[in-house]
């Protein structure tokens, strides 16, 4: 039930490299179950946004300390990224499987029961760094472009219709129900975990000294939205130390060979770039329907949910197709439609068209991380294919933070 064939066998350089190195073809895990335990991380960001001053009013709290429910949860994913490839690459998935669960499991109880907002907090952190490995570790299981586009793109579309499932929650159960809901995807472990490959891709020691300066490096990155000028100092300072511990140690967290690599750094910043341009429509959309098109909060939350549903949905085309195309004409077609998106908001105000923006947007973005993220690993050795895949979809979670930041400076100058 666990194991599929999807058409003819992937390119060697796409096939999941960190496997069981007793067992020369190891069975492939089905796209499905990889989908349903990454995708349910979208819900711990994405669920609270309507019911968030319930959530404010049932803590007893001021709505900006509230929104510190999702923020940690954005924070966390973004820090885990880089942080989970490095467990999978020394560790194995099937490790890295068993960890992320417990902690996406312990920290849900510790949501469900603690009365004070700070453990609380820790409890959210740990939801998301257990979602984090769980997303991973798809990523890793995947092995092909159109596997990884499904991934993706069910993250996408899970991420749409969340505000809309964190509402319904709400009104048939309770809102603390919705700070629950990434723990779903713990259901659907057992069949991925009874495929997943025990043997790390790289036995050599691990890099403590690379793990924390990155972490602290993207940790810096993502507040730059909240605390503007001490995060970037921060950023700078841990910039600098990381650079001359890679020089110092070239082969540790972050892999010399990967910075050293065009294909990888220029996918890796397109990744970004897609990113930033989608969370900042995202946010910037909702104001235009409301402004120039007078539209109310559920004609907005309803148009901008199908808008991203139909986007996500066509993602995968491109993600699955990808290795087909070619990366150059997948890269033409990305930057192309990337940039589209962002002239048709700002040409137009129809309703119509900055709702296709929103779509072309995040097909860009979504496709693009599941079809980049191919490429990116394409000439990767074996053993440090977790990690690129790691700091791939850190730059695309930085992205997540940058969109919404470059909105807040357009504003305030």
């Amino acid at each position: 039930m666990a194991v599929q064939s999807d058409g003819p066998s992937p390119p060697r350089a796409l096939t999941t490299p960190d496997t069981d190195r007793s067992d020369s073809n190891p069975p492939r895990v089905a796209g499905l179950w990889l989908s349903l335990i990454a995708a349910p991380a979208t819900f711990g960001v994405a669920a609270p946004a309507i019911v968030l001053p319930k959530m404010a009013d049932g803590y007893g709290l001021t709505l900006d300390v509230a929104s510190w429910l999702v923020t940690i949860a954005a924070l966390s994913i973004a820090v885990g990224t880089p942080l989970a490839g490095g467990l999978i690459s020394r560790r194995g998935l099937r490790t890295a499987l068993i960890v992320s669960t417990v902690l996406l499991v312990v920290g849900t109880v510790v949501v469900a029961v603690a009365p004070w907002l700070p453990v609380v907090l820790v409890g959210r952190s740990g939801q998301a760094l257990g979602s984090t490995g769980l997303i991973a570790v798809a990523m890793n299981l995947a092995g092909t472009a159109g596997r990884m586009g499904l991934i993706t793109s069910t993250i996408a579309g899970c991420a749409a219709v969340g505000p809309l499932v964190g509402s319904l929650v709400t009104e048939w159960t309770s809102w603390l129900v919705v700070l629950l809901l990434p723990v779903v995807a713990a259901l659907f472990v057992p069949p991925v975990l009874r495929h997943a490959p025990t043997a790390p891709a790289d036995d050599s020691r691990f890099d403590g000294r690379g793990a924390v300066l990155l972490t602290a490096l993207a940790t810096a990155l993502v507040v730059i939205p909240y605390f503007p000028l001490p995060a970037a100092i921060c950023a700078a300072v841990a910039a600098l130390l990381l650079a001359l511990h890679i020089k110092a140690r070239p082969d540790g967290f972050v892999p010399v060979v990967l910075l050293r690599s065009p294909l990888f750094i220029g996918v890796s910043v397109l990744a970004l770039l897609l990113a930033t341009s989608f969370f900042r429509l995202l946010f910037v959309i909702p104001g235009q329907l409301s402004t120039e098109a007078g539209w109310s909060e559920d004609a907005i939350g309803v148009g901008t949910t199908v808008s991203q549903v139909a986007g996500s949905v066509v993602a995968f085309v491109i993600a699955a197709v990808a290795i087909r195309m070619g990366r150059v004409p997948v890269v033409v077609v990305l930057a192309a439609t990337g940039i589209l998106a962002a002239v048709l908001t700002a040409v137009s105000a129809s309703a119509i068209v900055v709702l296709t923006a929103l779509a072309i947007a995040l097909f860009a973005a979504a496709g693009g991380q599941g079809a980049l993220m191919a490429f990116a690993t394409q000439t990767v050795d074996s053993s440090k294919r977790p990690v690129a895949i790691g700091l791939f979809n850190l730059c695309y979670q930085l992205g997540g933070a940058l969109g919404p930041a470059l909105l807040a400076l357009s504003v305030a100058s």
